[in-house]
């Protein structure tokens, strides 16, 4: 078994991504390189025998082949109309977040999840122009 991780901020180098006895193999790309396999670039990977524990992969900046970012775009109108929208996160998950929506007495809330950055930004930009 062979589990991948792409290095997304930096060449992968000592110091940079668990130290573990299953490392199987790294390879580091001659540029920052768009990876399908994660949706976005990287600059390299590494592969181990086994998956890595939670909350490891995260602390190297390390994203699990398979997985693609997702950007939340939060929107919130309020009870006189005012709309604000902004783009409050972003996860690497193997499929799309469900999109949310919250009413309280002043406001609806909305959560809506976009796969790139672009998308999101202009949802964003729509929602500000309405």
């Amino acid at each position: 078994m062979r589990v991948r991780y792409y290095s997304t901020q930096r060449p992968v180098m000592p110091g940079s991504f668990p130290k573990k006895e299953a490392v199987e193999r790294i390879e580091n790309f001659d540029t920052k390189t768009f990876c399908e396999q994660i949706g976005q670039e990287a600059w390299g990977f590494i592969e181990y025998k086994e998956p890595l524990e939670e909350g490891e992969a995260d602390a190297y900046s390390l994203v699990f082949e398979g997985t693609k970012p997702y950007w939340c775009v939060t929107t919130s109108i309020d009870d006189r109309g005012r709309v604000v929208a902004n783009i409050t996160g972003k996860i690497n998950a193997a499929c799309k977040p469900e999109n949310a929506f919250t009413r309280t007495s002043r406001r609806d809330i909305y959560r809506d999840w976009f796969g790139s950055y672009e998308e999101a930004e202009e949802f964003v930009r729509e929602a500000k122009e309405a």
